[in-house]
């Protein structure tokens, strides 16, 4: 029977997994409403309550500690959410910075997921990181680290310090550096085609380069790109295995 104490309980469990989703990258999608965030936190609740570690929670102060117990829960959701989206910021930035590039950098296209004008290529290289994420089980694994995130910060523990935000800044930097990764070979090879057109500039003056250059990095780019995609399978899988670690270790600081 499920009395006042333990939906006091089952409420702290719901609000954390609720905070989470609302900010992943595969559930802000617009066209997902939001009962039905709310119909899947309250099924992942219910299956995770029961497997919750037994350990007392204790609430101070009646309805104003239970409130910052919410508190509590709701950033550790919020933070956790915020890292899984870093990861795939640095996969959308990785085809930004391609597309800067290959000269796609004015043809603009609207995220579905934040509602945000991004490039062609930077808005194809992000649903591409969604569809390998989801074929490793990324998502089972997500849900594996919310239960793991009650074994290493139980209810209402919650301590958010200096080491919370080094791990967050360290993560966004690691970001940046993915981004600069992954787009690294097409940008070597595009630099290439511009220090070729400029040697054929000084060689040909006649020769319009700037007509020739911009179908020719096109061209290459695309190419580059279509070699690359089955050689990003195992830069991507380190890369959710690095947004696993780095949950853990926020969940540690956290603790």
């Amino acid at each position: 029977m499920l009395d006042i104490a333990n939906l006091t309980i089952f409420l702290l469990v719901f609000i954390r997994i609720f905070s989470f989703l609302i900010i992943s990258p595969f559930f802000v999608l617009p066209g997902i409403p939001a009962l039905a965030r709310l119909g899947l936190s309250f099924c992942l609740t219910i299956l995770i309550y029961p497997v919750l570690p037994e350990t007392p929670v204790s609430i101070s102060g009646d309805l104003i500690g239970y409130i910052l117990a919410l508190t509590k829960e709701t950033g550790i959701g919020l933070s956790l959410g915020i890292l899984v989206n870093i990861i795939f910021s640095g996969i959308r930035n990785a085809g930004q910075y391609m597309d800067f590039q290959m000269g796609f950098g004015l043809a603009n296209a609207v995220d579905p997921l934040t509602g945000a004008q991004v490039t062609i290529v930077g808005q194809f290289m992000n649903l591409l990181g969604l569809v390998f994420f989801f074929n490793i089980d990324g998502h089972h694994r997500l849900i594996n680290a919310l239960v793991q995130s009650y074994q290493l910060v139980p209810l209402n523990t919650a301590g958010f310090n200096y080491s919370s935000g080094l791990i967050a800044v360290k993560a966004f930097a690691g970001m940046s550096l993915l981004a600069v990764q992954i787009s690294a070979p097409l940008l070597a090879v595009l630099i290439i085609v511009d220090l070729s057109l400029g040697f054929v500039a000084k060689a040909a003056p006649q020769i319009n380069v700037f007509l020739l250059g911009f179908p020719l990095k096109i061209l290459a780019g695309l190419f580059i790109l279509f070699i690359i995609m089955p050689l990003l399978a195992t830069p991507l899988a380190k890369v959710f295995s690095l947004m696993e670690k780095n949950m853990y270790y926020l969940l540690k600081g956290l603790s």
